[in-house]
């Protein structure tokens, strides 16, 4: 199965300074936030690839940048062999644009307000000229309705009628509606009841299977994650720090932070592990720490973890994996 999605290096800096005026007064040099730290990761078409993580560890930057909502510092994103940030692509990027969609995080705030549903889901249609005369696209937005679950009537409605399921599924209605094929899921439940995330991952494993579409799924939900993920990248602190199919992630992870991410998941089954919480926070991303930005965390850090960043080495990036000093 070839690649479809290719990041490799990417980078972004936000400028984090204070005003020219107080930085001359004070001789304050400019500080730059790494929200993002040499990311590199490929998803195969058809395939579910999960960025997890805690809270500002760059996932949702990644998710922006790949979809071209936010320019990336450095580095290359290709889709479908096509690169996102080279001027010279840039009618066959145009072409792509359609083929790409994303879902956020409230569904409420996604979607307009002052508009019915049957423009919203149609406003796509109508942007890349897919259908044009108002019979034909009132029939396309109601078999988008019904196949989301949602009556082709519920068209006439407004935003603030539905629940937040509901108007997840709007979302993912005007996402397929320009027949997208590579979906960038950014915490599409996280808003959501226990029992609505569930259909709603339930839904989007069904219109996988059944039109082949390719997800970067974002989430800080491990449980989530391992119910939609083929493959599984973790970030900490704008890095990844592994990558592994999801499979083997939870029945032998590699690095610390990911053992911690997992000890942290309640033990249904009651195995009597021993169990290591996920202990601090994350640092300051403007000034962050030497070395392994996980040092100040890690049971097993030692010295060179304090000194020398590890280099990203058959799918983990750790000092104590490559010295053989974690157990299986």
């Amino acid at each position: 199965m070839s690649d479809f999605v290719e990041v490799k290096d990417l980078r972004r800096l936000f400028d984090v300074s204070k005003p020219l005026v107080t930085r001359l007064i004070e001789r304050a040099p400019k500080q730059y936030l790494k929200a993002v730290d040499g990311v590199s990761f490929s998803i195969r078409k058809g395939e579910t690839f999960a960025l997890v993580g805690e809270s500002g560890s760059g996932k949702s930057t990644v998710a922006r940048m790949v979809v071209g909502l936010l320019p990336a510092t450095e580095g290359t994103i290709t889709i479908d062999g096509v690169s996102m940030r080279d001027k010279a692509d840039a009618a066959a990027r145009q072409k792509l644009r359609r083929r790409i969609q994303m879902i956020f995080q409230d569904p409420y705030a996604s979607l307009n307000p002052r508009w019915r549903v049957e423009r919203i889901v149609a406003e796509p249609i109508r942007a890349f000229g897919l259908i044009t005369t108002p019979d034909a696209i009132r029939a396309r937005v109601g078999e988008l309705l019904t196949l989301v679950g949602l009556h082709p009537d519920d068209g006439r409605k407004f935003p603030h009628e539905f629940s937040g399921g509901q108007r997840q599924r709007i979302a993912i209605a005007r996402a397929l509606a320009s027949n997208a094929e590579f979906l960038v899921c950014d915490e599409p439940t996280s808003a959501l009841d226990v029992s609505v995330q569930a259909q709603i991952l339930n839904l989007m494993k069904e219109l996988q299977e059944s039109f082949g579409l390719t997800y970067l799924f974002i989430s800080h939900n491990l449980a989530v994650v391992r119910y939609m993920a083929t493959r599984i990248g973790v970030m900490y602190l704008g890095r990844l720090v592994e990558i592994a199919p999801a499979r083997e992630l939870f029945a032998r992870p590699r690095h610390p932070y990911t053992r911690m991410l997992l000890d942290a998941v309640p033990d249904l089954h009651m195995s009597g592990r021993t169990r290591t919480p996920v202990g601090g926070e994350i640092p300051n991303p403007i000034n962050p720490p030497p070395g392994c930005t996980f040092h100040p965390r890690c049971p097993l850090a030692n010295e060179r973890c304090r000194r020398e960043a590890p280099a990203f080495i058959d799918g983990v990036a750790c000092h104590a994996v490559e010295e053989g000093r974690v157990a299986a």
